[in-house]
């Protein structure tokens, strides 16, 4: 995500530069930006998940004792992990219709935009069954102490 970050800083930096002091542009690289953005969000929506710091209004959740405090984390991760499941199977048939035209500057198909979604989908699933997987076992630890 840095790495890709970093990209779209310097290009962007070099586009401003040709474009208001040599009247130049680069063909493609308006594009090139683009996609590489949404990767860094597709990918940052996973990670942000896998930190446990999505977005979350909380306000209600506070209000209750803490004892249903896993309880509705849990019931948070279940819904997310099926948001983005349903969003990757939806995604497949778009990305079927759409992926196959050309990007109108670089050529590119635009299965190389669109496939960042499932990617995306695909980190967010994995990040909400690890979590679940670790509440499990911390459920089994306190499980056994007692």
């Amino acid at each position: 995500m840095v790495g890709f970050l970093f990209l779209v800083f310097t290009i962007t930096l070099v586009l401003v530069f040709l474009r208001y002091v040599l009247n130049q542009s680069i063909t493609g690289a308006n594009e090139i930006v683009t996609i590489l953005f949404i990767y860094t969000t597709a990918i940052g929506a996973a990670v942000s998940i896998g930190k446990n710091e999505h977005i979350a209004i909380d306000v209600f959740v506070n209000i209750l004792p803490s004892k249903f405090h896993k309880t509705i984390k849990l019931l948070q991760l279940v819904l997310l992990f099926t948001l983005h499941l349903t969003l990757f199977i939806y995604c497949l048939d778009w990305i079927n219709k759409t992926g196959g035209y050309l990007m109108p500057a670089t050529g590119l198909p635009r299965l190389v935009a669109t496939a960042s979604v499932p990617l995306g989908c695909v980190l967010c699933v994995l990040y909400c069954f690890k979590i679940l997987i670790n509440i499990a076992e911390e459920t089994g630890e306190g499980i056994e102490k007692q």
